[in-house]
């Protein structure tokens, strides 16, 4: 029986228990994937339960992606070289960083990307996992935003934000990887750059479902992407490695 989970604070509203319970059902699997708020200073204790037994593996999110990297007894593929961990695979003791973020949004688009031009916008970590992602899939990327600083040695071009209007237009698909347009965060001040837009436009953001974003490309008539679809193409990948269909470090 598999005990699975996704730690973090706050981690109550999370989509992750309904898509990984549906997948354990569909694979007819027993076992069961619930929430655990998992505070700072209690990681270290939450890894020694999981050691012991009490889970087979664990998706993280915030604040624990980076923290938890030190903890581990082995980090691999995307998660080390990003610094970033989404998914651990607990066995026989041993506890083991993943980044599925990546691989899963390249899998969650429905056309292929080598040879296309990719705007992306940000700087974090998302846009860190997408670019990595795009480029080994053999498209063109760039990346547009505020803090060019931040991409130093991700070994793709950086554009300022003040030239997004003319990027939108030079693009097969843009992909908004910034908090822009969540639930309780700064919205884009200006999507007045979508009037150049002629590929698609794919927003990471989840919630709300219908960002602004994605509302403005809609009325243009341009096709469109939710952040649900990486939400599910991720925790699929996750979902793989937990059950052990799924080796990430075989490329």
């Amino acid at each position: 029986m598999y005990k699975l989970c996704v730690i973090g604070d706050p981690v109550a509203h999370s989509l992750s228990p309904s898509i990984h319970n549906a997948l354990l059902a569909r694979r007819g699997l027993a076992g069961s994937y619930t929430t655990v708020t998992v505070r700072a200073g209690e990681l270290e204790g939450f890894l020694t339960q999981a050691r012991r037994g009490d889970y087979d593996g664990f998706n993280v999110t915030m604040p624990h992606k980076q923290a938890i990297l030190p903890l581990l007894d082995a980090v691999e593929g995307d998660a080390a070289d990003m610094g970033a961990v989404n998914t651990v695979v607990v066995r026989q003791g041993r506890a083991v960083g993943y980044n599925t973020d990546g691989e899963g949004f390249v899998r969650s688009l429905p056309f292929t990307v080598f040879g296309k031009r990719v705007l992306v916008l940000g700087s974090g970590g998302a846009a860190s996992a997408v670019s990595r992602a795009l480029r080994r899939a053999g498209a063109a990327v760039t990346i547009c935003c505020r803090h060019p600083e931040k991409t130093a040695g991700w070994d793709v071009e950086t554009r300022l934000w003040r030239e997004l209007p003319a990027l939108a237009g030079e693009c097969d698909l843009l992909v908004n990887a910034t908090p822009l347009g969540m639930t309780g965060q700064e919205q884009f001040a200006d999507l007045g750059f979508l009037d150049n837009c002629r590929g698609w436009v794919y927003d990471l953001v989840y919630q709300p479902r219908e960002t602004a974003l994605l509302a403005e490309a809609r009325r243009r008539g341009l096709p469109v992407i939710g952040g649900l679809a990486l939400l599910h193409a991720q925790a699929e990948l996750a979902f793989e490695l937990f059950v052990g269909l799924w080796n990430m470090t075989k490329d």
